[in-house]
């Protein structure tokens, strides 16, 4: 007695596209897994996707009576994409992701109108011995987290923080492992100074570059104080504002605030002012910046979120201006700032329509150049958020930039914008998997 499989439900169309028969007995796969399926022809359907039954459902975890795309590979049939977000910890107590929780459930519901299957996880949730991942899933955006077993995804997307020191100890080798086995785009780009260094060798970008060096001496710190009498100094891997001091160069010595202080402090010695910054950041490798001058105040700069689609082609999904208070040196929402459009907060500090529209232009443009460069070393980037800076005379500066950019900014503005910046990365992602 022949062994019976479960039943995969092709159209007409599909299978003669396919050049399968009825009844024939086929491969196929989901992420690393791969079942044999028993080919059930319809007249009803379309050519590329198919209906999971209740055979399927329970061999791969899939919801049964859902659509997935269908797809030839090599000698076998691939439905998905099957995406994997990885992340660095769910709160059990919660039943949550933490301030990524929103963003994962729209990430999942993205995929699947894609008619894909996603589902997140932590490097801890990986079992080698099995090749298989412990994940959670969602069957509605409202409900609670599930969890199952799912095999390794086609595509993996990166939004793993480091937020403390008491990251398991295996985790960096299981990262790493996990990368070299899929697909995985928004990791590790480079610190600020390297970005900084391959930006500088492009001529039409470095002349957007304030000037930027490894933080190295009071006499280097004296030196730019002296050229541009304020600069930042901030971790060379440093992220969401955090570990930043702004110094000035005043009529009586020096004065420096940080992004974890209000009060502004003064000193005459700059030598104290450097004990100061390296006592803020014990043991970490720093930058120093040339501070860029902007009209009226409260300060303010632009993130620019830049991102790929379903082609892999890259494009300016929104900008957003952050304003920030006149107690704090940044500009990021966690220390108080808010968001506006572009062009209200250039309107508001006096510049006309036909400059604004200008600025956007050349800012959008600069933003391709520099993530088509950035992605030339990067292993596997999507997205990036690029932060901006218009000065006093309109010019364009370009400070840094984040592979895992936040959302917030951007909800502030238009929800509807939001959205668009949360199904990208999993328009990307279906990109790479082939579908």
């Amino acid at each position: 007695m022949s062994k019976e499989y479960p039943e995969l439900h092709l159209s007409s169309d599909q299978a003669a596209l396919l050049g399968i028969d009825f009844k024939e007995i086929c491969r196929l796969a989901l992420g690393n897994k791969i079942i044999r399926v028993t080919a059930d022809i319809t007249d009803d359907g379309g050519e590329s996707l198919t209906t999971i039954t209740p055979e399927l459902s329970l061999a791969l975890n899939l919801p049964e009576g859902w659509e997935f795309n269908l797809r030839q590979d090599g000698d076998k049939l691939r439905i998905g994409p099957l995406v994997a977000i990885m992340t660095d910890a769910y709160h059990p107590k919660r039943a949550s992701f933490g301030s990524q929780d929103s963003f994962f459930r729209g990430l999942l519901s993205s995929m699947n109108q894609l008619n894909g299957w996603a589902y997140v996880f932590t490097p801890q949730d990986i079992n080698w011995q099995k090749n298989r991942i412990y994940g959670y899933y969602l069957l509605s955006p409202r409900r609670n987290w599930q969890r199952a077993w799912f095999p390794f995804p086609d595509v993996c997307y990166n939004r793993y923080f480091k937020h403390s020191s008491t990251v398991p100890a295996n985790t960096p080798v299981s990262m790493a492992r996990l990368q070299g086995r899929v697909k995985t785009f928004n990791s590790h780009i480079g610190t600020k100074i390297k970005v900084h260094r391959q930006l500088a060798q492009e001529p039409d970008i470095a002349a957007h570059l304030p000037d930027t060096r490894l933080f190295s001496s009071v006499g280097q710190l004296s030196s730019m104080l002296n050229k541009y009498r304020a600069v930042y100094i901030k971790p060379v891997n440093g992220s969401q504002g955090q570990g930043i001091a702004k110094v000035n160069k005043i009529n009586r010595g020096y004065s420096v605030k940080t992004s974890s202080a209000s009060k502004e402090f003064k000193h005459e010695s700059l030598a104290e002012i450097m004990k100061m910054i390296r006592s803020a950041s014990p043991g970490k490798q720093l930058i120093i910046q040339q501070a860029i001058r902007v009209s009226g105040q409260p300060h303010f700069d632009f993130r620019l979120l830049i991102q790929r689609d379903l082609r892999g082609h890259w494009s300016v999904t929104g900008i957003a201006a952050r304003i920030g208070t006149k107690a704090t040196i940044t500009t990021n929402l966690h220390t108080g700032g808010h968001a506006v459009s572009l062009p209200k907060v250039l309107e508001s500090r006096g510049f006309g329509a036909q400059q604004i529209a200008t600025i956007q232009q050349e800012m959008e443009g600069l933003a391709l150049r520099i993530a088509k460069t950035i992605a030339k070393s990067a292993r596997l980037i999507g997205e990036l958020g690029l932060d901006f800076m218009v000065d006093h005379r309109g010019k364009v500066w370009f400070l840094e930039a984040n592979p895992k950019p936040a959302r917030a900014s951007f909800a502030q503005i238009d929800k509807d914008l939001r959205s668009q910046t949360i199904a990208r990365p999993m328009e990307f992602a279906y990109h790479l998997a082939g579908f």
